[in-house]
């Protein structure tokens, strides 16, 4: 959704903004969006809530944990059908997004139908959080200490003679490289990872960093 920055803070204040953050797993989004949500009493939705929950699942962990990894068994089938219910999922969030809402979307939401996301980029604002080289090292470790389902599609490549633990933090980059021009296109504006967790950040810095710059 294309906005001015008169037309974004507006649209604020008449209870008619719509915001989707968009990035990789881990990289902040849903810590961003709570935040704004209490700061600035939007409606919070997160799709990846909305997936565990139909799932008959407790926490994102126990939702992590069925996904499970690129190299068990059975894990393509899961994959597929954790797709299946994200497209399910974010257009649900969609349809809920009335007033003043932040959905807050799961990192693989470049893999949902293409129409879906064009039905994002039309009724939301959408942010995309940006992971810089900084992020890399911590993200491969979050994979494992801060589990979060992972969608790998073509970028898990193993090769002959390294441990599962060391394919997958071969390969992180790669799939990390191949989701950022993806959100990229998806985006209206984007903020870096270390601007939304610096916890010297205020509410109004953050509002005026997502906002249209003029």
């Amino acid at each position: 959704m294309k906005l001015s920055a008169k037309q974004f803070l507006k649209r604020k204040d008449d209870g008619e903004l719509n915001i989707a953050f968009v990035g990789m797993s881990n990289i902040g989004k849903t810590s961003t969006a709570k935040r704004f949500a209490k700061s600035h009493k939007f409606k919070l939705i997160e799709v990846d809530k909305l997936i565990w929950e139909k799932l008959g699942h407790d926490s994102m962990e126990e939702f992590a944990d069925w996904q499970g990894h690129p190299y068990e068994e059975g894990y393509a089938e899961r994959e597929a059908l954790s797709i299946e219910m994200e497209t399910l999922a974010t257009q649900k969030a969609l349809d809920k997004a009335k007033k003043n809402t932040i959905i807050d979307t799961t990192g693989s939401v470049i893999y949902i139908d293409p129409s879906l996301r064009r039905q994002i980029k039309e009724k939301c604002y959408v942010v995309h959080i940006k992971a810089e080289t900084s992020d890399l090292e911590r993200l491969k470790w979050d994979y494992f200490d801060n589990p979060k389902p992972l969608i790998w599609g073509r970028q898990y490549r193993p090769k002959p003679g390294l441990t599962d633990r060391e394919n997958i933090f071969a390969c992180y980059p790669k799939l990390l490289m191949s989701r950022a021009k993806e959100y990229v296109a998806m985006a209206d504006t984007e903020v870096t990872s270390s601007f939304v967790l610096n916890p010297d950040l205020t509410d109004e810095e953050l509002l005026m960093a997502l906002k249209p710059p003029r």
